[in-house]
């Protein structure tokens, strides 16, 4: 694998759960709503809580 690995590089699949990725888009826009620091982590976290999609469990 470490011989070839230039060429499997490109044959990796990123996994990410879904909650983890609500909170970096949620994060994201924070962030481009002007918010920095602890307040956008904040603001990410009580949208997160908020999200529909969340009571899933996924």
């Amino acid at each position: 694998m470490l011989a070839q690995w230039d060429d499997l590089v490109p044959k990796f699949v990123k996994v990410m759960p879904r909650d983890y990725k609500r909170v970096l888009q949620h994060i994201q826009k924070a962030l481009a709503d002007g918010l920095t620091g602890d307040d956008a982590l904040t603001a990410a976290f009580e949208e997160n809580a908020r999200d529909i999609a969340r009571i899933s469990g996924s």
